[in-house]
């Protein structure tokens, strides 16, 4: 709050690129009638649903993000020395409000979404809703944490992760059905973004599945991040057995 200008310069910086990125979805239905058999209303609610399950994710571990720099400087031994969690001490290194935008502008769309897409709502799907935006969240903050963990071994890995982080956020924007196969395997067998957007959002509008999978696909979200973060979690604990500080 020393930098009030810069703050609220940072927050409508966020909040105009993402809507730039609405922007131009809309104007892609203004040459066709539907992206794979959806409609505009049907993708903005898989745009809502994956900038709010990002924006969460990206804020909360945004102190695990500042991890690559920390082993850079040698800084990160002062967390192996402190009675309490690596993983906690990490995580909270570093909080950061600047994306209140982006999460702002995805409350909005996600409730537009809601309203206008033809969902017909009823006891399930209210309760299964915050279910999968918080499996959404965990997901992320998982796959960020991939970045930490290749840092103990390269310099800088932040590029490579950051092409499965933002690029799984927009690809999650989109229906999973008309990417080609070997996305669709990526994104739902490896990083499982699909099992938290793509096949909630076909039990919300009640569509069927053009990918053949079982209806129970559509509810395994929670059990898709809880699956990833405990693979997540096996990769941070052998990195740090594995670390050898700076030798400085």
């Amino acid at each position: 709050m020393q930098y009030r200008a810069s703050f609220w310069m940072q927050i409508a910086g966020n909040f105009l690129v993402n809507g730039v990125e609405v922007l131009v979805t809309w104007s892609l239905f203004q040459h066709f009638d539907n992206l794979g058999g959806w409609s505009f209303e049907d993708v903005i609610l898989l745009h809502g649903l994956a900038m709010v399950m990002f924006a969460l994710g990206d804020t909360i571990s945004n102190g695990i993000q500042s991890v690559p720099q920390m082993i850079r400087e040698g800084t990160f031994d002062r967390n192996l020395i402190r009675p309490m969690s690596v993983y906690l001490q990490s995580l909270v290194n570093e909080v950061s409000l600047r994306h209140l935008g982006q999460l702002a502008q995805g409350i909005a769309l996600l409730a537009v979404a809601l309203v206008v897409a033809p969902i017909e709502w009823s006891a399930g799907r209210i309760v299964y809703l915050p279910v999968v935006l918080l499996s959404g969240a965990l997901f992320f903050i998982a796959l960020f944490t991939v970045e930490a963990i290749l840092a103990f071994w390269t310099v800088n890995g932040i590029e490579a992760v950051n092409a499965f982080t933002y690029g799984g956020s927009d690809l999650g924007q989109f229906p999973l059905h008309i990417f080609g196969r070997g996305l669709r395997f990526l994104f739902l067998w490896i990083i499982p973004i699909g099992f938290l957007t793509y096949y909630p959002a076909l039990y919300l509008l009640d569509r069927a599945d053009p990918l053949g999978l079982p209806r129970i696909a559509s509810f395994v979200a929670p059990l898709a991040a809880v699956w990833f973060c405990l693979i997540v979690r096996l990769g941070w604990r052998s990195a740090l057995r594995r670390y050898t500080s700076t030798g400085s």
